[in-house]
């Protein structure tokens, strides 16, 4: 919840809100500003369905198609299987994908 330039963390401790929050589509591209360094988060929230089976969120170094954008970090949460699934994508060669985590920490 958005009050006065702040946002309520899941414990009810006040954060202040750098950015605002305004409607977005899906899938949205759009830029971090400033841009990522150390000590920088990043706070993705949505609603889904009540039966959700996964969602992805995938971080690039730019917004290039030809060549396509490097993929800092690939996220995508499969509900149905209880994996977390990490995966990066570095000059056109993915990673190895990694899905080991030991325990799933979403709920629909």
């Amino acid at each position: 919840k958005l009050d006065d330039g702040h946002l309520n963390n899941s414990l009810g401790s006040p954060v202040q809100a750098d950015v605002y929050f305004p409607r977005l589509i899906v899938p949205f591209c759009g830029h971090i500003k400033g841009g990522m360094r150390p000590g920088k988060k990043v706070l993705v929230m949505g609603i889904v369905d009540l039966n959700p089976e996964s969602f992805a969120i995938s971080l690039t170094c730019g917004d290039s198609e030809d060549p396509p954008a490097d993929v800092a970090i690939e996220l995508k949460a499969v509900f149905t299987d209880r994996q977390l699934l990490r995966n990066s994508c570095i000059s056109g060669e993915r990673g190895e994908e990694q899905s080991a985590i030991p325990y799933f920490p979403f709920i629909p």
